[in-house]
């Protein structure tokens, strides 16, 4: 639902009963008023007392009751609405969906939150696994290169990051010479705790964060502490490399689940108990979708079914350009059976090597001493940089800034895409630093087009590469990722254009040309489609 749909609502005509919502907001709190008006709401439908077929009160309505301005009560509706607890119909109104009761016994049991003795696994990593000599490695890199997950170089805050060490430098020297906690520096945790709250939907303290060396850190962190719980292990498929090593290099069995355009099919989950669960909802590593949130539910529900944990790999979340942010998997989890981890590889950059674990408290001892036994803990001069970066409202700054460059490289990229090949179907690009191309019928294989592109100088990527993996071979292969982060808009048109030559006398080609004339006119929305 866009802000569009939303003003365009005729507030009078409404069907169905609707509830006088009573609603108490802090004009003082850390949280934004529309956040405030987004958990408040949420809270009453997963509580029941918003019921399914409920209309909520007209935006100017609430605005109005709650002295608010009318884009803060629209944007709370909008994020509601990108999650699935409401739905608009027409210009009837905003209407609460229908979630089963079975899925709203599982949240609710989840109020206890922190206190809860029950785990939850959630992993924040890098889509992105270098090795020398790799796309993405720093070896021999194609020079337009679309590898999925890199940062722009030329967007780092390199004189507010050197100001802030500089005063570290003059001011702190004496923590040279000490060792840090393992888990990390207290105002890190707290400023991270601060910011998942804001942006995630999580409430956790800093003693449930551990700082780790990025994200593949954290995931290796977490697979350990949970080896002697798990019987079987549990993947997307296709999935981030990075994480299928990890769960290959183990002696547990291993269940590739496949996804769709709603993410992991949970029907396909194993019955039995003790399993190990990753997943990258928010979206999908390579696939790019967004998992709904009855998948979402069921799989909270499958896991306190089979005493399973879930690993939820955030890796790219603090990018959405079509919509509010979503909560995240442990966020609805509650801090039961979900570890989430997160990286600052995608948001500051892969260098400074920064990414952490959030673990429930029943495992907060656990966690400690095993990433001690990991490492004494990392550089105190980046960590103590990171906080006072966060601290300071410097990295929301940053956030916002990389939103508008990536937004305009993605418009740029479905741009070309569309003048150069008519009409593409892609999906994932609400979000993230990669979407996918559903190639035209007729057209290579995409393996087939990876390899003439690299010979143009072209790094594009089947879901089966580019830090992916494929268990069984059975991803399509008619499907291109295009990481589109680290390539100016002037580079992006280059190499479409040349991948279009490639083509150039591909009668295929030409007849979609002619079928789609002047596709170029930039309406991201126009594409929208489903894998």
């Amino acid at each position: 639902m866009t802000p569009s749909v939303v003003a365009d609502l005729d507030e009078e005509a409404k069907e169905g009963p609707t509830m006088e919502l009573t609603l108490t907001l802090d004009a003082n709190s850390k949280k934004s008023l529309q956040t405030q008006v987004f958990d408040q709401v949420r809270s009453l439908i997963l509580d029941g007392r918003l019921q399914a077929g409920m209309a909520l009160p007209p935006t100017r309505v609430l605005a109005e009751k709650m002295r608010l301005s009318r884009n803060t009560v629209m944007i709370a509706y909008e994020r509601l609405a990108a999650e699935g607890y409401v739905e608009t119909r027409g210009t009837a109104g905003v209407f609460v969906t229908s979630i089963p009761p079975d899925d709203l016994l599982v949240i609710r049991g989840s109020t206890s939150g922190i206190q809860s003795s029950e785990t939850t696994v959630h992993l924040s990593d890098e889509p992105l696994l270098c090795f020398a000599g790799s796309p993405g490695g720093g070896g021999d890199r194609p020079h337009l290169d679309f590898w999925p997950g890199r940062s722009a170089a030329s967007a780092f805050p390199l004189q507010i990051w050197r100001r802030i060490v500089s005063r570290l430098l003059a001011n702190e020297p004496q923590y040279f010479t000490d060792y840090c906690d393992p888990a990390g520096l207290p105002k890190l945790r707290a400023a991270i705790a601060d910011h998942l709250a804001r942006s995630r939907g999580m409430h956790v303290t800093m003693d449930q964060i551990i700082v780790t060396a990025g994200g593949q850190d954290a995931l290796n962190l977490i697979v350990s502490l949970l080896r002697t719980y798990t019987r079987q292990l549990c993947i997307e498929n296709p999935c981030y490399l990075g994480a299928s090593m990890l769960f290959r290099a183990e002696t547990i069995p291993i269940e590739a689940v496949p996804v769709d355009g709603e993410g992991i099919r949970t029907e396909r989950l194993p019955t039995t108990r003790g399993n190990l669960l990753y997943v990258t909802p928010s979206h999908q590593f390579p696939t790019g979708v967004m998992m709904s949130l009855s998948r979402r539910l069921a799989l909270l529900r499958w896991a306190e079914d089979t005493e399973s944990y879930i690993i939820e790999d955030d890796y790219d979340s603090d990018f959405r350009y079509d919509g509010p942010p979503l909560t995240s998997l442990a966020g609805l989890d509650g801090g039961r059976r979900v570890f989430y981890a997160g990286t600052f590889s995608k948001s500051v950059g892969a260098g400074v090597r920064m990414g952490f674990a959030v673990v429930p408290r029943a495992f907060w001892d656990e966690a400690r001493m095993m990433k001690a036994q990991m490492s004494n803990g990392q550089s105190w001069l980046e960590q103590s940089a990171l906080a006072e970066f966060i601290a300071d409202g410097h990295f929301d700054r940053h956030l916002r800034k990389l939103r508008i460059i990536y937004k305009s490289r993605r418009d740029c990229l479905v741009e070309a895409l569309q003048k150069t090949f008519g009409a593409p179907i892609i999906s994932g690009h609400d979000g993230g630093l990669h979407f996918v191309w559903k190639l035209p019928q007729g057209m290579p294989r995409a393996r087939n087009l990876q390899v003439k592109a690299r010979a143009y100088g072209i790094g594009v990527y089947a879901l089966s590469s580019g830090s992916a993996f494929d268990f069984d071979d059975s991803a399509p292969d008619n499907m291109l990722m295009f990481g589109y982060s680290s390539l100016t808009e002037a580079e992006i048109g280059r190499a479409i254009a040349q991948l279009g030559e490639l083509f150039a006398g591909d009668e295929i080609l030409n007849r979609r040309r002619r079928d789609f004339p002047g596709a170029g006119a930039g309406n991201v929305q126009q594409t929208r489609a489903r894998i």
